[in-house]
């Protein structure tokens, strides 16, 4: 599941290049869409549920606090969006590779992974500006964002790897996703705290696996506190066993993928 971290690195540098590039060759801007398209999220969300429709969280008081707590959640979701989306045509967009059995298929998938990741990075980055300029400062606990992130990171390859697989076989799978995503979006406590929900609907959203990771990102990220140990250790046994899993999962079905194609 690691191999292309060590012995396929120079590969994966070059696919993952060819994801972030690729996206914005035809851009008069370029690169600087990284920054450009988080800010513009920012900024649109800030304008539609902080000043239009005065929402609130919490501790905060102004849509620019609102912004932040927002944001802080749009990065994970954007993050899982991206990687699954790209995912469910993944083996077709690349049917050169497939029928080369030399080549590393399941590579593909670290790519894209790989290069969500930067892109949540540079949204990060952004974050980090706009909260130093609203107060001044960032918590110290943040640095236990990588803590949380590396077991999502295996469980959004691990579903990579799955729906992969599964939309070869099912190509209809493309045009179920993009639905899939944005009611996963308002079953997610990105718009709205879990708190503000009436008490019989919250176990819906405890079912949601993102529900955990927003929860946890914002302590580190808002509230300055350390994370739950407890469920991110649940989270990262469940994201090794969700990647194991994907991986078999398309290993073992690999060799059709030819015919499918």
């Amino acid at each position: 599941m690691l191999r292309p971290l060590f012995e396929q690195r120079y590969l994966l540098q070059q696919l993952v290049q060819r994801e972030i590039y690729g996206k914005y060759r035809r851009s008069r801007y370029g690169l600087m869409w990284i920054f450009i398209q988080p800010l513009l999220l920012l900024a649109g969300y800030t304008l539609v549920f902080g000043v239009f429709l005065k929402s609130r969280w919490g501790g905060a008081g102004t849509s620019s606090e609102f912004a932040l707590v927002l944001f802080s959640g749009l990065i994970f979701y954007n993050f899982f969006g991206e990687v699954i989306s790209r995912s469910a045509g993944l083996i077709h967009s690349n049917a050169s590779f497939v029928k080369k059995m030399v080549f590393p298929l399941y590579i593909l998938n670290w790519s894209v992974a790989v290069a969500a990741a930067v892109h949540a990075g540079f949204s990060l980055c952004v974050w980090l500006v706009f909260s130093m300029f609203i107060h001044g400062s960032v918590p110290l606990t943040i640095f236990w964002l990588p803590v949380i992130f590396l077991p999502f990171f295996l469980f959004s390859l691990g579903c990579s790897w799955l729906l992969s697989a599964y939309s070869v076989f099912h190509p209809d799978t493309e045009h179920v996703v993009p639905v899939c995503l944005l009611l996963l979006m308002f079953l997610s406590p990105l718009f709205y705290s879990v708190e503000s929900l009436p008490e019989k609907y919250r176990f819906v959203i405890g079912l949601n696996p993102l529900t955990y990771v927003f929860e946890e990102a914002r302590r580190v990220m808002i509230s300055g506190n350390a994370p739950d140990f407890r469920v991110l250790g649940i989270g990262l046994v469940v994201g090794v066993g969700i990647a194991w899993l994907g991986l078999a999962s398309f290993k073992g079905n690999q060799e059709n993928f030819a015919d499918a194609v």
